[in-house]
């Protein structure tokens, strides 16, 4: 099925083939609870902050957060896939990367990205990107060198691939 079927399908599912479906209790209902999750979310606990009592002994720190190595921010990184080339940075950090691939070849084309150490695949794309397909993917990288290539019908063999080098993330 194509994308723009799916997404109408999709879309057709959601607002239930027309406006009137927004309606009644049960959209009521829904909408009231949405309201009050993102209001609960926005708000914080400020009785701490004032230098109250909370009437008991305050918690520690969580041990689950994240260590001061992460990056507390990711930026996305625009990955384009045309033929028969890859566009992307020479160097990433570790750690979690958002990667956009942008398909802008009239082929379809995947990505691989190989721990040349290991000549192992560490992570690929999940089916083929479609002719102008755009997707937005996560990618938690380890330091070393890598190649990133598209093995998708012999685009490799005609130099569909190019080296990486993901260096430790340093704390910002």
């Amino acid at each position: 099925m194509s994308s723009s079927r799916q997404k109408r399908r999709l879309w057709a599912g959601f607002n239930g083939g027309g406006p009137s479906a927004r309606s009644g209790p049960a959209w009521t209902v829904a909408y009231v609870a949405a309201v009050a999750l993102v209001l609960s979310s926005c708000s914080g606990d400020t009785a701490g902050d004032a230098g109250g009592d909370s009437g008991g002994d305050s918690p520690e720190p969580a041990a689950t957060e994240a260590p001061e190595s992460r990056r507390s921010r990711v930026d996305t990184v625009r990955v384009t896939l045309d033929e028969y080339s890859i566009g992307i940075p020479a160097v990433l950090p570790s750690g979690l990367n958002v990667l956009k691939l942008e398909s802008r070849g009239f082929e379809k084309h995947n990505l691989l990205f190989v721990l040349k150490e290991a000549d192992s695949v560490v992570w690929e794309t999940e089916g083929r990107l479609s002719p102008y397909e755009t997707r937005v993917v996560t990618v938690d990288l380890v330091p070393g060198a890598y190649t990133v290539v598209c093995d998708f019908s012999g685009h490799e063999g005609r130099g569909m691939f190019v080296d990486l080098l993901v260096e430790p993330d340093s704390i910002p």
